[in-house]
């Protein structure tokens, strides 16, 4: 079933088309009126204008009540608009009946109103059209009296040639068209499908290594208590008290990891202060796993400069931060500046620093410098988080380690770029 937004699209759509044959009318109506006073003013052919202008005063008439119809908000369907090209083709074929009939060099005219079907509705609705435009022809040949050396009654077949292979052709191209839409919708659900599984996966990566520490320490104090028991007296009560709190600690990380999972979708994310954001998450992080706090450099200005969050960013820098913590322990820093509209977010170690084949190829899973059976998915999960920020990531080697930058676009960037400064 179509989503209300769905529903307002087609809506807004369909009056649009409505519109558009209103206005297409006017120029119609414009024409008609020219070339009759031309005809009969310039040229001097006997025509018979009452008549003529009978009709036309008709045309205006309908196209008036049709536009206040479309005033009031009234979305016309198919049937409607195909009903408005058939009187606009029987229209037409009077003028004509009056005006020479087939031997009128503007019969050709009789094929817009088919091709306007043909684009406009759907070729249910545009059959008719189809037929009535035909049968104009046939009836213009012969039921009007043409002059010596008129077209003739070879002007139907080559009509009725020239309308099929219009309406066959056409009819392809919207064929064409809608089937490239429906693929591209469909690219779209699963980029979408994948974005979304992407992020999870980020989550999932990131609470994995913030598992790690708490868990490890319970698995370390079990394994003493197996090969020498459990401590007596107060220090079992202190090594209780330790084991829950690690306990407390895993479940507030999967607590805090599914809350974030249900809201991953970027329709969560929201604008807040860019430097304090960053600091949160660098804050968070060395919290967590017991580390005195992250050094930063940071601009002035940043401080009243908004960026675009999500949960999805949160896991991300967290997972690099868990890397570069890997790598070289106690030697990451940040750095923040602003440049061209954008916040630089510098993440740097003293480690050994990036393989090349991970420089080369940031962007693929599985790729680790580790070695380590199932892992190189954080890189890979954090340069796609931050592309769905509109943010870019880079990886570097520097002369003391490595460097991961990241560029996010800022919602107020500052007036100047400028040096970070402690």
């Amino acid at each position: 079933m179509p989503s209300a937004e769905d529903q307002e699209t087609e809506h807004r759509s369909l009056r649009e088309t409505g519109l558009l044959l209103v206005q297409i009318r006017w120029m119609a109506i414009g024409a008609q009126i020219l070339a009759t006073l031309f005809a009969a003013r310039v040229l001097g052919l006997p025509l018979p204008l009452e008549r003529m202008a009978l009709i036309i005063a008709g045309l205006v008439g309908f196209n008036l009540i049709i536009a206040a119809s479309l005033r009031r908000d009234r979305r016309p369907p198919d049937a409607v608009l195909a009903a408005q090209l058939g009187i606009d083709t029987l229209s037409l074929a009077a003028l004509l009946a009056l005006s020479g009939g087939a031997a009128n060099p503007f019969v050709v005219l009789l094929l817009v109103p088919l091709l306007l079907a043909l684009s406009l509705c759907a070729p249910a609705a545009a059959l008719p059209i189809y037929l009535v435009s035909n049968l104009s022809v046939w009836a213009l040949v012969t039921l009007v009296p043409a002059p010596a050396g008129g077209p003739g009654s070879a002007l139907v077949p080559a009509f009725v040639l020239t309308s099929t292979l219009m309406a066959w052709f056409v009819l392809r191209l919207r064929l064409a068209a809608a089937a490239r839409a429906r693929a591209i919708e469909a690219l779209r659900k699963a980029k979408a499908e994948a974005d979304q599984l992407a992020g999870l996966g980020l989550l999932a990566s990131g609470m994995a290594h913030e598992l790690g520490t708490p868990l490890t320490t319970l698995a370390v104090t079990l394994d003493d208590w197996a090969e020498v028991g459990p401590p007596e007296g107060p220090a079992a009560k202190a090594e209780l008290d330790r084991m829950i709190a690690q306990l407390h600690r895993c479940r507030a990380i999967v607590s805090r990891t599914l809350r974030a999972a249900g809201r991953e979708r970027l329709e969560a994310a929201a604008a807040v202060p860019a430097e304090a954001e960053i600091r949160r998450i660098l804050a968070l992080w060395s919290g967590a796993r017991g580390r005195s706090r992250v050094p930063v450099v940071a601009g002035a200005s940043l401080r009243g400069a908004r960026m675009l969050s999500a949960p999805v960013l949160e896991a991300a820098l967290i997972n690099l931060l868990d890397n570069a913590e890997s790598a070289a322990p106690g030697t990451v820093a940040a750095e923040l500046l602003g440049r061209g509209g954008q916040m630089i977010l510098s993440l740097t170690d003293r480690g050994p620093g990036f393989p090349d084949f991970v420089l080369t190829g940031p962007a693929a899973p599985f790729v680790t410098g580790s070695g380590a059976p199932g892992r190189g998915l954080g890189l890979f999960l954090a340069r796609n988080a931050i592309d769905r920020l509109g943010g870019r990531m880079e990886l570097r080697n520097t002369p003391t380690g490595a460097e991961v930058q990241i560029a996010f676009p800022l919602l107020d960037p500052p007036l100047t770029d400028e040096t970070p400064h402690d």
